[in-house]
Parts: C-alpha cells; sequence; structure tokens
C-alpha cells in the first residue's frame, strides 16, 4: 500500500485496510502487520460482527468494542509508520491515529478481560468442556480395552494421540474459536491419563 493513509474497516467479520482513495481492501497479514497483531484484529472484528447483529446492540459492549478498535488501529500505525483512520464500526465516530496506542496486545488475551468476552466464554468454556468429556471417554475406552490385550498397547495409543494433536492443539492456542477446541483436547487428553492408572489400579 503506497498512501500515507489507510482506513480500517469491518466487512462480514473480517478487518480490511483500505486506502483513503481506493475502494479495494487489504487483509490484515497482506498489509506486513506482525501475526500477534493480525490475530487481534480478526478476533476484534469477529466479537464486532456479533454484537452488530444485536437489536439493539450492548451499549457497554458497544464502547469496549470501540476502545479496542482504537487500540488496534494505534498498535497498527505504529507497525506501519503511517496514520491509520478508524471508524467505529457500530456509532461511525471517525479517528485517526498516527502513532501507535501504548499498550502491547496478545491476541486471544484482552478480550477475556473485556466486558464484551463475557457472551463468547460460555460457549467456548461449553465447547471445551464438551471435546474434553469425548476426548477422555474415548481414550479411556481404547486404552482399557488394548490394556486387556497389552498394557503397553495402551500406553502407545496415548502417547500416539497426544504427540499427533500436539502440533495443532500449539498452533490453535491463540486462534479466536478454535482455542477453545485446543483447550478442550488437552484437557480431555490429561484427564484420560489421570484416570487410565487409577481403572488399572483398581
Amino acid at each position: 500500500m503506497v498512501g500515507e493513509t489507510m482506513e480500517l474497516r469491518v466487512v462480514r467479520g473480517r478487518p480490511l485496510f483500505v486506502e483513503a482513495d481506493g475502494p479495494l481492501g487489504l487483509k490484515p497479514e497482506h498489509v506486513g502487520l506482525s501475526p500477534t497483531l493480525c490475530a487481534a484484529l480478526y478476533e476484534w472484528a469477529e466479537v464486532v460482527e456479533r454484537i452488530g447483529r444485536g437489536n439493539p446492540p450492548d451499549e457497554r459492549a458497544s464502547r469496549a468494542v470501540a476502545r479496542r478498535g482504537r487500540l488496534l488501529a494505534g498498535r497498527t500505525a505504529g507497525e506501519c509508520g503511517r496514520a491509520v483512520r478508524y471508524h467505529d464500526p457500530l456509532t461511525g465516530e471517525p479517528s485517526t491515529l498516527p502513532a501507535p496506542g501504548g499498550q502491547r496486545l496478545v491476541a486471544g488475551s484482552d478480550p477475556r478481560t473485556e466486558e464484551l468476552d463475557r457472551t463468547a466464554r460460555p460457549t467456548g468454556v461449553t465447547v471445551s468442556v464438551i471435546l474434553a468429556v469425548l476426548v477422555s471417554v474415548v481414550l479411556v475406552v481404547v486404552s482399557l480395552g488394548l490394556a486387556e490385550v497389552n498394557p503397553l498397547l495402551g500406553v502407545v495409543v496415548n502417547l500416539a494421540v497426544a504427540g499427533g494433536f500436539a502440533p495443532s492443539v500449539w498452533l490453535g492456542r491463540a486462534v479466536p474459536t478454535w482455542r477453545w477446541v485446543a483447550f478442550g483436547v488437552v484437557l480431555g487428553v490429561v484427564v484420560s491419563w489421570v484416570i487410565l492408572p487409577l481403572s488399572l489400579l483398581g
């Protein structure tokens, strides 16, 4: 992008950067932003989309979204070295951020301290718990069945599952929505490792 100022927009739940005099938008990763900031922008845009569907939108959540949007726009201005025009996606209030906005963001951590995350967290926790139960039950049943043939097989299966899931869990830990799946898988594996020794001793 070659202009002096670009504008941060949310289109269908996705963040886009648009030149002041151009109709085309670029994704955060195409602007040259860091992976951490890209993930934070995507997460913020998804929350904006969810709140925007409310009728009427929740005022407290809207204020939290606006503050986070300005902060992200300031971070973007700092990383790109250029001004970022920010239009509040819910109120339309304009502002221009010429410099970075202070505190450092870590994708996935900031929304948990924001009031707006209270609407997303219960669903995420529910998904994590359901997956944890499924993973632990499957691992325990399969491992106990294999242990009747050879106890070593049960250990090998558990290690293979943990090793197979490890890369996906590591990559998904900071990705919106998918981080809850990752948490559930990890919890399920840990629970199965606790239950299996107790079952074998019993």
